[in-house]
């Protein structure tokens, strides 16, 4: 009989895949940054194999699926407000991986060689071998995948130009067609379709509600959309009623990250038709922040770079000057070619295009030239893509602050969170501090409490794990006065990141003192001993030595009490650092627990308290550290621990120790004579830590030793 699963027990299980999928992201992430040796690399790597080995203790073998920007399991969508879930699911989708499978006895080595394969996009890989066959010949059998086939989707491209549906497309019918059987309407019913999605702002907002529940509707627009290009090209206007203006209001509606994707979808589309037809009557009615939008996502994600939308840029990049209007010319050839990475042109055009871009280029475009006394110079050196986006990021910062309207605030605030989600990356770090400013000013100063709470969920995406970890794996390179900006921003956020900067100190195999992190701990040093001691009961003993060298960083001072919970846990280890951390503050309790380990029956504990008497030289410990002595030599461990006792009495000096080293150098003993000598040798040498006058007449009974070496350390003492 099968025991059900509660919801509580499922829930945590989601919850633990989540953080999987978000911890291979951050592997991936940093797999592809750094060389295969890095410790970064090694401690994001291992972080993930530990989730994943756990998981699998549990169940032989996890089946995700893939769809699109979306990962699954068991039909239960995983981190769909994670930034670092979604970004893994879009590089798995991009190598057109249906199914991600791992199953038991999966290696840390193999998880790396793993996530290396696919960090390498498809664009860059060796065409001659699919992904398929890569990971097959890397011997990782635990790890295994399934590709999409989109050859149903590719179908209607196949077809004769003449099998293209013929029947006029109107707005109506458009709308029913890519909402039939998605967004909650009939199929063949036109009548049902709601008034509402009859205009393309209507239909965006249905969209926008629903598509994420429906990721073949991206599939179906496209298929669309070709049947719109073909018969866009037939001499006869009256087929079609739909075309480039209703689709820029579809798209200009659509919310950011939906329109990312149904302009990559346009924009292969047009690509696709490019012979057929002219995409110029769809793209050339396009606004020019939509436009903006394409540049801007060919250059992020390296899109094929069509001739139909190099010929629409070729135009755009001549907008005409009018001097009546007093504007000036915004865009030029040569600065939306800096916008589109002209070094890459070999690599993201292929050689049927050339012809045809060669052709595009010497298009005598209409306009005039630039207004005399134009600095164009200095203005083309301001349209680098980095540059670019600080500029946008600023001037919609601008926006915002003088914007009281929930509506376009908001839109202001997508688009801002667009951009300000990969500054991290760049080193924008001055830039993070400004926009952290204003989103708290404005969260807290705005008029209607509506804006205000879109400025607090902003301020939510900034203070999420995930982007707060981008930043600190941002600073491994920076320079100082980056991590000076980049602390400020940390600081800025206040103790309400507190959890989520310690989760990102558990995952860091090793964190200095200097670390950006432990400079904000220590800014809020009372919040985070409280959430320390709240904590450390409930951790493991990994995360606990973690958690003890952080107190230590922030100083004892006030902690003894909460620390003496400690003394007597089961782990040495960690009682071991808690008495360095408690010994120095010459604390009671820490001083009774030390004299109990040293008369313990256990070897483990009596070498870790010897250590600890060494480290800190309490005199308290004299009488118990005697006791330890042995003044026969049957053992060579004895002799060892007597070596080992003089030093750390000799750190000590105190004065109490000498008559029983006395009785010891002049011992006499027939077995180990070697050892034994050597063992006496060190015990004059340590007479250096005790005073002139208390050790003197030990001294000089050593010069009239027969070893010479005994004679030799006396002599310099």
């Amino acid at each position: 009989m099968s025991i059900p699963v509660t919801n509580q027990v499922k829930n945590q299980e989601i919850r633990q895949l989540t953080e999987l999928l978000s911890l291979l992201h951050i592997a991936l992430k940093n797999i592809r940054f750094y060389p295969a040796g890095h410790e970064v690399v090694k401690t994001r790597t291992a972080a993930a194999h530990r989730i994943l080995t756990r998981l699998l203790s549990k169940r032989k073998i996890l089946l995700f699926g893939i769809a699109r920007d979306t990962i699954t399991f068991e039909e239960n969508p995983l981190g769909e407000d994670s930034i670092a879930c979604t970004s893994f699911a879009q590089t798995l989708s991009r190598h057109e991986i249906g199914s991600l499978t791992f199953s038991s006895g999966v290696s840390q080595h193999s998880l790396f060689l793993f996530l290396k394969t696919v960090g390498v996009l498809p664009e860059h890989r060796n065409e001659s071998r699919s992904l398929e066959q890569e990971l097959s010949s890397l011997n990782i059998s635990h790890i295994q995948i399934e590709t999409v086939d989109y050859s149903y989707f590719d179908q209607i491209e196949n077809k004769p130009a003449g099998d293209i549906q013929a029947d006029p497309i109107t707005w109506l019918s458009f709308a029913n067609k890519l909402t039939s059987g998605m967004l909650g309407h009939a199929s063949n019913n036109l009548d049902n379709i709601s008034n509402k999605l009859t205009t393309p702002e209507g239909l965006a907002a249905a969209l926008n509600s629903h598509a994420h529940t429906q990721p073949g509707i991206i599939q179906d627009y496209s298929r669309l959309l070709d049947q719109v290009l073909q018969q866009s090209s037939q001499e006869n206007p009256s087929l079609s009623s739909f075309g480039g203006k209703e689709l820029n209001k579809i798209l200009t509606s659509l919310n950011p990250k939906l329109r990312s994707q149904f302009l990559n979808a346009t924009l292969e589309r047009c690509d696709k038709n490019l012979e057929l037809t002219d995409p110029e009557e769809i793209l050339g009615k396009f606004s020019d922040s939509l436009v903006l939008d394409m540049l801007q996502q060919v250059n992020k994600k390296g899109s094929t770079v069509s001739p139909a939308l190099l010929n629409l840029i070729e135009k755009i990049s001549h907008i005409r000057f009018n001097p009546d209007s007093g504007s000036t010319s915004t865009m030029s050839k040569r600065e939306i070619s800096n916008l589109l990475e002209p070094e890459k042109y070999d690599q993201y055009v292929g050689k049927n295009y050339h012809q045809t871009l060669s052709q595009l280029s010497n298009v005598k475009a209409a306009g005039h030239s630039p207004p005399p006394g134009f600095p164009m110079e200095q203005h083309l050196a301001t349209l680098g893509d980095d540059h670019l986006n600080r500029q946008i990021v600023r001037a919609t910062l601008i926006f915002m602050e003088e914007t009281e309207g929930v509506t376009d605030y908001t839109e202001f605030a997508n688009r801002l969170m667009e951009f300000t989600l990969e500054l991290p990356e760049t080193g924008s770090f001055d830039l993070l501090l400004s926009i952290a400013k204003s989103l708290i000013r404005h969260a807290s100063k705005k008029r209607s409490a509506a804006t205000r709470g879109a400025a607090a969920e902003c301020l939510k995406e900034l203070t999420d794990s995930d982007f707060l970890d981008r930043v600190h794996s941002a600073l491994q390179g920076a320079s100082d006065p980056e991590k000076q900006i980049a602390t400020s921003f940390l600081m800025l956020l206040g103790p309400d990141i507190l959890d989520q900067m310690i989760k990102i100190f558990y995952m860091q195999q090793h964190v200095s003192e200097n670390d950006p992190l432990v400079t904000v701990f220590k800014k809020f040093r009372v919040e985070t001993l409280t959430r320390i001691f709240k904590i450390l009961p409930k951790e493991n003993v990994a995360r606990i030595q973690k958690l003890l060298l952080l107190v230590q960083y922030l100083g004892t001072q006030g902690t003894a009490r909460l620390l003496h919970a400690l003394l007597d846990h089961d782990d040495i280890d960690i009682r071991s650092q808690v008495l360095d951390l408690l010994l120095p503050l010459e604390d009671e309790e820490a001083f009774a627990t030390l004299e109990s380990m040293l008369a313990s029956k256990n070897s483990l504990l009596v070498e870790s308290a010897i250590e600890r008497c060494n480290l800190h030289k309490p005199p308290a410990c004299v009488p118990n550290l005697l006791q330890l002595l042995e003044y026969q030599f049957i053992k060579e461990s004895a002799i060892e621990r007597n070596r080992k006792l003089f030093l750390v009495l000799g750190r000590i000096g105190d004065n109490r120790a000498l008559p029983a080293l006395e009785k010891i150098a002049f011992s006499k003993w027939l077995f180990h004579r070697q050892a034994v000598a050597t063992m006496k040798r060190v015990l004059f040498y340590s007479l250096k830590g005790y005073h002139p006058k208390d050790r003197l007449d030990l001294v000089q009974k050593g010069l009239q030793s027969k070893d010479e070496e005994i004679r030799k350390i006396c002599s310099t003492l």
